[in-house]
């Protein structure tokens, strides 16, 4: 019986080298691989380019296959230069000071805060006279019954002074608040004036006079005469006057 039971090990291990072994080996890449994404596949598109076309000229030369006119825009209002149509080119020029005078030019704001600090009586006179000069006889043609204004001098005023009497633009209108500080007085027969109540400060003191062969004109014409004074205690004496033609 101890026979029998030492055999059957024996023949287990003898059964089992009788049979042939299998290993199973996966393989592995050495790097991992990487997902990309397909990409669906979208056809080149060929943009045609964009011309831009130069008018000139009434009509395009590259649009005359279509047998259609496009006009040039004239005078642009936001540009101050000026066209010429004499030819199918355009002439671009820069207006000079004389092209502009006569054109209407926009004032300045009212500067409240200016004329506040401004006094509207004082104690001083201002009195003078005014009168044109002939440059072809030399003769003084006295300014009869002329009304005259005080101004004073201010940004606002100023504007007025460069841009209408010396540089000869037309101006919009002046505020209204303006004439609360204006004083107008008018000369007699023999070109004599006189301001009362005046505060000391700076002024424009002007007139316009109508004149006409006395003047050297052919026709009666308006001479506007203005000069800047200061005003001080007292008494200021002017001469008013100017040179015509």
């Amino acid at each position: 019986m101890v026979r029998f039971y030492l055999l059957i090990p024996i023949l287990i291990f003898l059964f089992s080298g009788c049979v042939e072994r299998k290993v199973i080996t996966i393989k592995r890449d050495r790097e991992p691989r990487r997902y990309q994404p397909i990409r669906p596949h979208i056809p080149h598109r060929r943009e045609e380019p964009i011309r831009e076309e130069i008018l000139i000229g009434n009509s395009n030369p590259i649009l005359d296959e279509v047998k259609e006119v496009v006009p040039v825009p004239k005078n642009r209002p936001t540009l101050d230069i000026k066209y010429s149509n004499e030819t199918t080119q355009s002439r671009v020029t820069e207006p000079t000071s004389s092209e502009l005078n006569g054109e209407i030019m926009q004032r300045i704001d009212f500067p409240e805060d200016e004329y506040r600090r401004l006094k509207k009586y004082g104690n001083s006179t201002v009195t003078g006279t005014i009168y044109l000069q002939s440059s072809i006889t030399d003769d003084n043609i006295i300014g009869r019954n002329v009304k005259l204004f005080l101004n004073p001098v201010t940004s606002y005023s100023k504007q007025w002074y460069e841009q209408s009497y010396i540089g000869g633009y037309k101006l919009t209108p002046p505020d209204k608040r303006l004439y609360n500080y204006l004083k107008f007085t008018t000369s007699n027969n023999d070109g004599e004036f006189s301001f009362f109540s005046v505060p000391a400060g700076d002024y424009y003191i002007g007139a316009k006079i109508i004149c006409g062969e006395e003047c050297g004109f052919s026709s009666p014409k308006i001479i506007r005469v203005v000069k800047e004074i200061s005003v001080g205690d007292g008494t200021t004496n002017v001469v008013l006057t100017k040179i015509v033609p």
